[in-house]
């Protein structure tokens, strides 16, 4: 960030991270031989968690309870910001439901849910602010629900009172569950339904006989399903955590086959047949699958110029016209030389492009990876918990969109109208946004950190090939799996990693209990050969 490279080729560069090694590996086997073992057993046993304990409904209601608690809590945000954060690519969407052209560049469903919402319900309710509204409540309840039900599943694992209290807590006042509550992306639902569908993996993990019970295959295949057509790589996602799947459970191959084919069939379907009924105009995707290239060879063109022959200038050049944006604050985000990018010279002759950019990397490494790295950087740096100072968007978003000059005449616009009682929260909402206030709060800023999330999330895989617990990396490869996917993206949003972020609660949750779990057996074991002796 200061210097504007990795130093990847200093050697000084390698000797800090090894100098690292001990100390963080010292620091991490603490975690997986003391604290995690210890961790479920120790609050279990301790008072407040018996306090706790009694405070619980019973467990058929406690769903109900927690679920309802969680929509309460965000409640007073949805006032402050009524009738919901009307951004990121909701404009264009409306745009598309009201002129009937409904571009595939977002998922389909969720255009004409909220086109529904805001357009039609609006006009039946007298304006779009209250079918706004109803869009936000829906989402609500999706969201916080997802929260609800991992909770349920966090008490059959016999996780202690006082953690799920905890991850209670954070799901109900951590701000920015609430912001993404109500704001119009399909991020939102796609996360909601990955936090279900990943409990439904360890669900088949820790009982695998539940292949035998149907509800559960349908359940497991309809949430599936619904996860994919809400975000345009969820299919490469799930299939990529399927394929895992089928080499962890050897034995249930044809189980877990059924539960790939039959998600990818119905996706099939639905991609296909239903989409072209439901007027769905193809985009072409190719400009986002460029999002590294481009920023890879502008970087090298802009840095290292000197060290390249006319031809390879000219030929960048002919493929990434706006490749000199790379050098005006723009390095954390590939829109202006994606969206510039020459795809019907691509298409004539794909084998040219890639030839110039294997060529080009051969020769420029420390610039390919320079330029990887930070466009990237806010996926794996632990500090980058704020909007990225090269890239225009904000980390999330608060503010609506507004009419501007450059919008098109059928550009619909949904206004913010925050009652007078509730301004201070509004004012909370936008200073904790575009001032990022949360950074002089010391710990506690890293968990707005995308970063830290993947640390956590290779911390668990670690975890999983330490204790041996191999069949617990299946729901983790639907994790590692999305994050992969972003690696390949045009910028570093939190709505990104946000599925991610609530699936940390879980990986970590089930790592207690199974550590727990591992733990008590192998104390009963040792009382057992005592007894015997």
């Amino acid at each position: 960030m200061l210097y504007n490279t990795t130093s990847v080729n200093s050697v000084n560069t390698w000797i800090g991270i090894l100098e690292s090694v001990p100390l963080f590996a010292a620091i991490i086997a603490y975690l997986f031989e003391t604290i995690l073992p210890k961790l479920n057993s120790f609050t279990l046993s301790n008072s407040l968690d018996n306090i706790l304990e009694k405070l619980y409904i019973p467990k058929i209601k406690n769903f109900i309870l927690i679920w309802l608690l969680i929509v309460l809590a965000w409640v007073p945000g949805l006032i402050a910001s009524y009738p919901g954060i009307y951004g990121y690519d909701a404009v264009f969407q409306m745009n598309y439901y009201v002129t009937g052209k409904i571009v595939l560049q977002h998922p389909i469903i969720h255009t004409y849910l909220l086109g529904f919402c805001i357009q039609t319900i609006g006009e039946w309710l007298g304006s779009k602010e209250l079918g706004l509204l109803v869009y936000s409540i829906i989402q609500m309840l999706i969201l916080s629900g997802a929260f609800a039900f991992t909770i349920f599943e966090m008490s059959k694992r016999n996780v202690s009172v006082f953690i799920r209290t905890f991850f209670i807590l954070i799901f109900m006042f951590f701000p920015v569950n609430s912001l993404m509550s109500f704001s119009t992306t399909k991020d939102i639902i796609y996360a909601a339904t990955f936090l279900i569908l990943l409990l439904m993996m360890y669900k088949l993990v820790n009982q695998i006989e539940l292949e035998k019970n149907n509800k559960f295959l349908i359940g497991f295949i309809f949430v599936a399903f619904f996860n994919m057509i809400f975000r345009s790589q969820g299919i490469y996602v799930f299939t990529f955590s399927m394929i895992i799947g089928l080499f962890i459970f050897k034995k249930h191959w044809k189980k877990i086959l059924l539960l790939l084919f039959v998600p990818l069939v119905m996706f099939k379907i639905y991609s296909g047949p239903i989409t072209t009924a439901l007027h769905g105009v193809k985009f072409d995707s190719l400009h986002e699958m460029m999002s590294v290239p481009v920023v890879q060879l502008s970087r090298t063109l802009v840095y290292r110029e000197s060290d390249l022959t006319k031809k390879e200038k000219k030929e960048i050049v002919e493929y990434i016209p706006n490749y000199q944006t790379y050098s005006m604050n723009n390095e954390g985000i590939s829109d202006a030389m994606k969206n510039s990018f020459n795809s019907k010279l691509f298409k004539e002759n794909p084998s040219r492009f890639i030839k110039l950019w294997f060529q080009l990397g051969l020769k420029e490494p420390v610039s390919y990876i320079d330029a990887f790295g930070r466009l990237t950087i806010g996926l794996w740096y632990p500090d980058m918990n704020y909007r990225d100072p090269d890239a225009y968007h904000p980390y999330w978003e608060y503010n609506s969109t507004e009419k501007s000059n450059q919008f098109d005449i059928h550009w619909v616009i949904v206004k913010r109208e925050t009652p007078k009682f509730m301004k201070w929260l509004s004012n909370y909402y936008s200073n904790l946004t575009y001032n990022n206030s949360y950074q002089n709060k010391p710990l506690i800023s890293m968990f707005y950190s995308s970063g830290l999330m993947v640390w956590l999330m290779f911390i668990y895989v670690g975890w999983c090939f330490y204790q041996k617990k191999y069949k617990m990396l299946f729901p983790a490869s639907l994790v590692v799996a999305l994050w992969l996917t972003l690696l390949l993206g045009p910028v570093v949003l939190y709505r990104y990693i946000y599925p991610i972020s609530i699936s940390i609660p879980v990986m970590f949750s089930f790592a207690i209990s199974e550590s727990d779990k591992e733990r008590t057996n192998n104390d009963i074991r040792i009382l057992t050969k005592k007894s015997v002796n």
